[in-house]
């Protein structure tokens, strides 16, 4: 997996909920994952149209407290299949599970990072060395990237190939 995107920034302020701004309430409700289900009802809450603008590569950056509230996963599934980055000022901490069990890149601690960009400016961030660049603004931020062994689980593409992988290593060692 390339850790490096480059595309258009879409940001977002503090506070931004997983059930009802990131993805309706009725998602999580049903259990739906399905990346093809959830991916056009990214962020309705927050912007309706956000999902048919947005572009594989481009980057998400939000406030304090991205994606608060119950820990569903279907929103930051909804983000990995849209094929977005994302980086936050903070996220809770199941919330920060649940991107990288959906295999999202994601830089998760970026204080002040929403006060650098701003929505349409070109982005380029290096999601394994936590570097941000703003080529819009001729900028450039550091922020401490995830462990190597989360950035693994990501680069895989989430829980799921990582458990497959655990299981068959398990079984190779019989």
């Amino acid at each position: 997996m390339n850790f490096t995107y480059r595309g258009r920034c879409w940001k977002f302020g503090n506070d931004i909920g997983v059930d009802g701004d990131l993805m309706p309430l009725e998602f999580a409700m049903q259990r739906e994952t399905r990346l093809e289900v959830l991916a056009p009802h990214t962020m309705k809450g927050v912007d309706p149209a956000f999902a048919a603008r947005a572009q594989p590569g481009d980057i998400m950056v939000a406030g304090r407290r991205f994606a608060q509230g119950n820990p569903h996963i279907q929103g930051l599934l909804g983000i990995a299949a849209l094929k977005l980055g994302l980086v936050v000022e903070s996220i809770p901490r199941g919330s920060l599970r649940n991107a990288v069990n959906a295999g999202v890149p994601l830089l998760p601690s970026c204080p002040g990072v929403t006060a650098q960009v701003e929505t349409g400016e070109e982005l380029e961030v290096d999601f394994a060395t936590g570097r941000l660049r703003n080529l819009t603004r001729g900028t450039q931020l550091s922020f401490a990237p995830l462990d190597k062994e989360l950035r693994d689980i990501i680069a895989i593409g989430g829980w799921r190939p990582a458990l497959e992988r655990r299981i068959a290593a398990m079984g190779r060692r019989t």
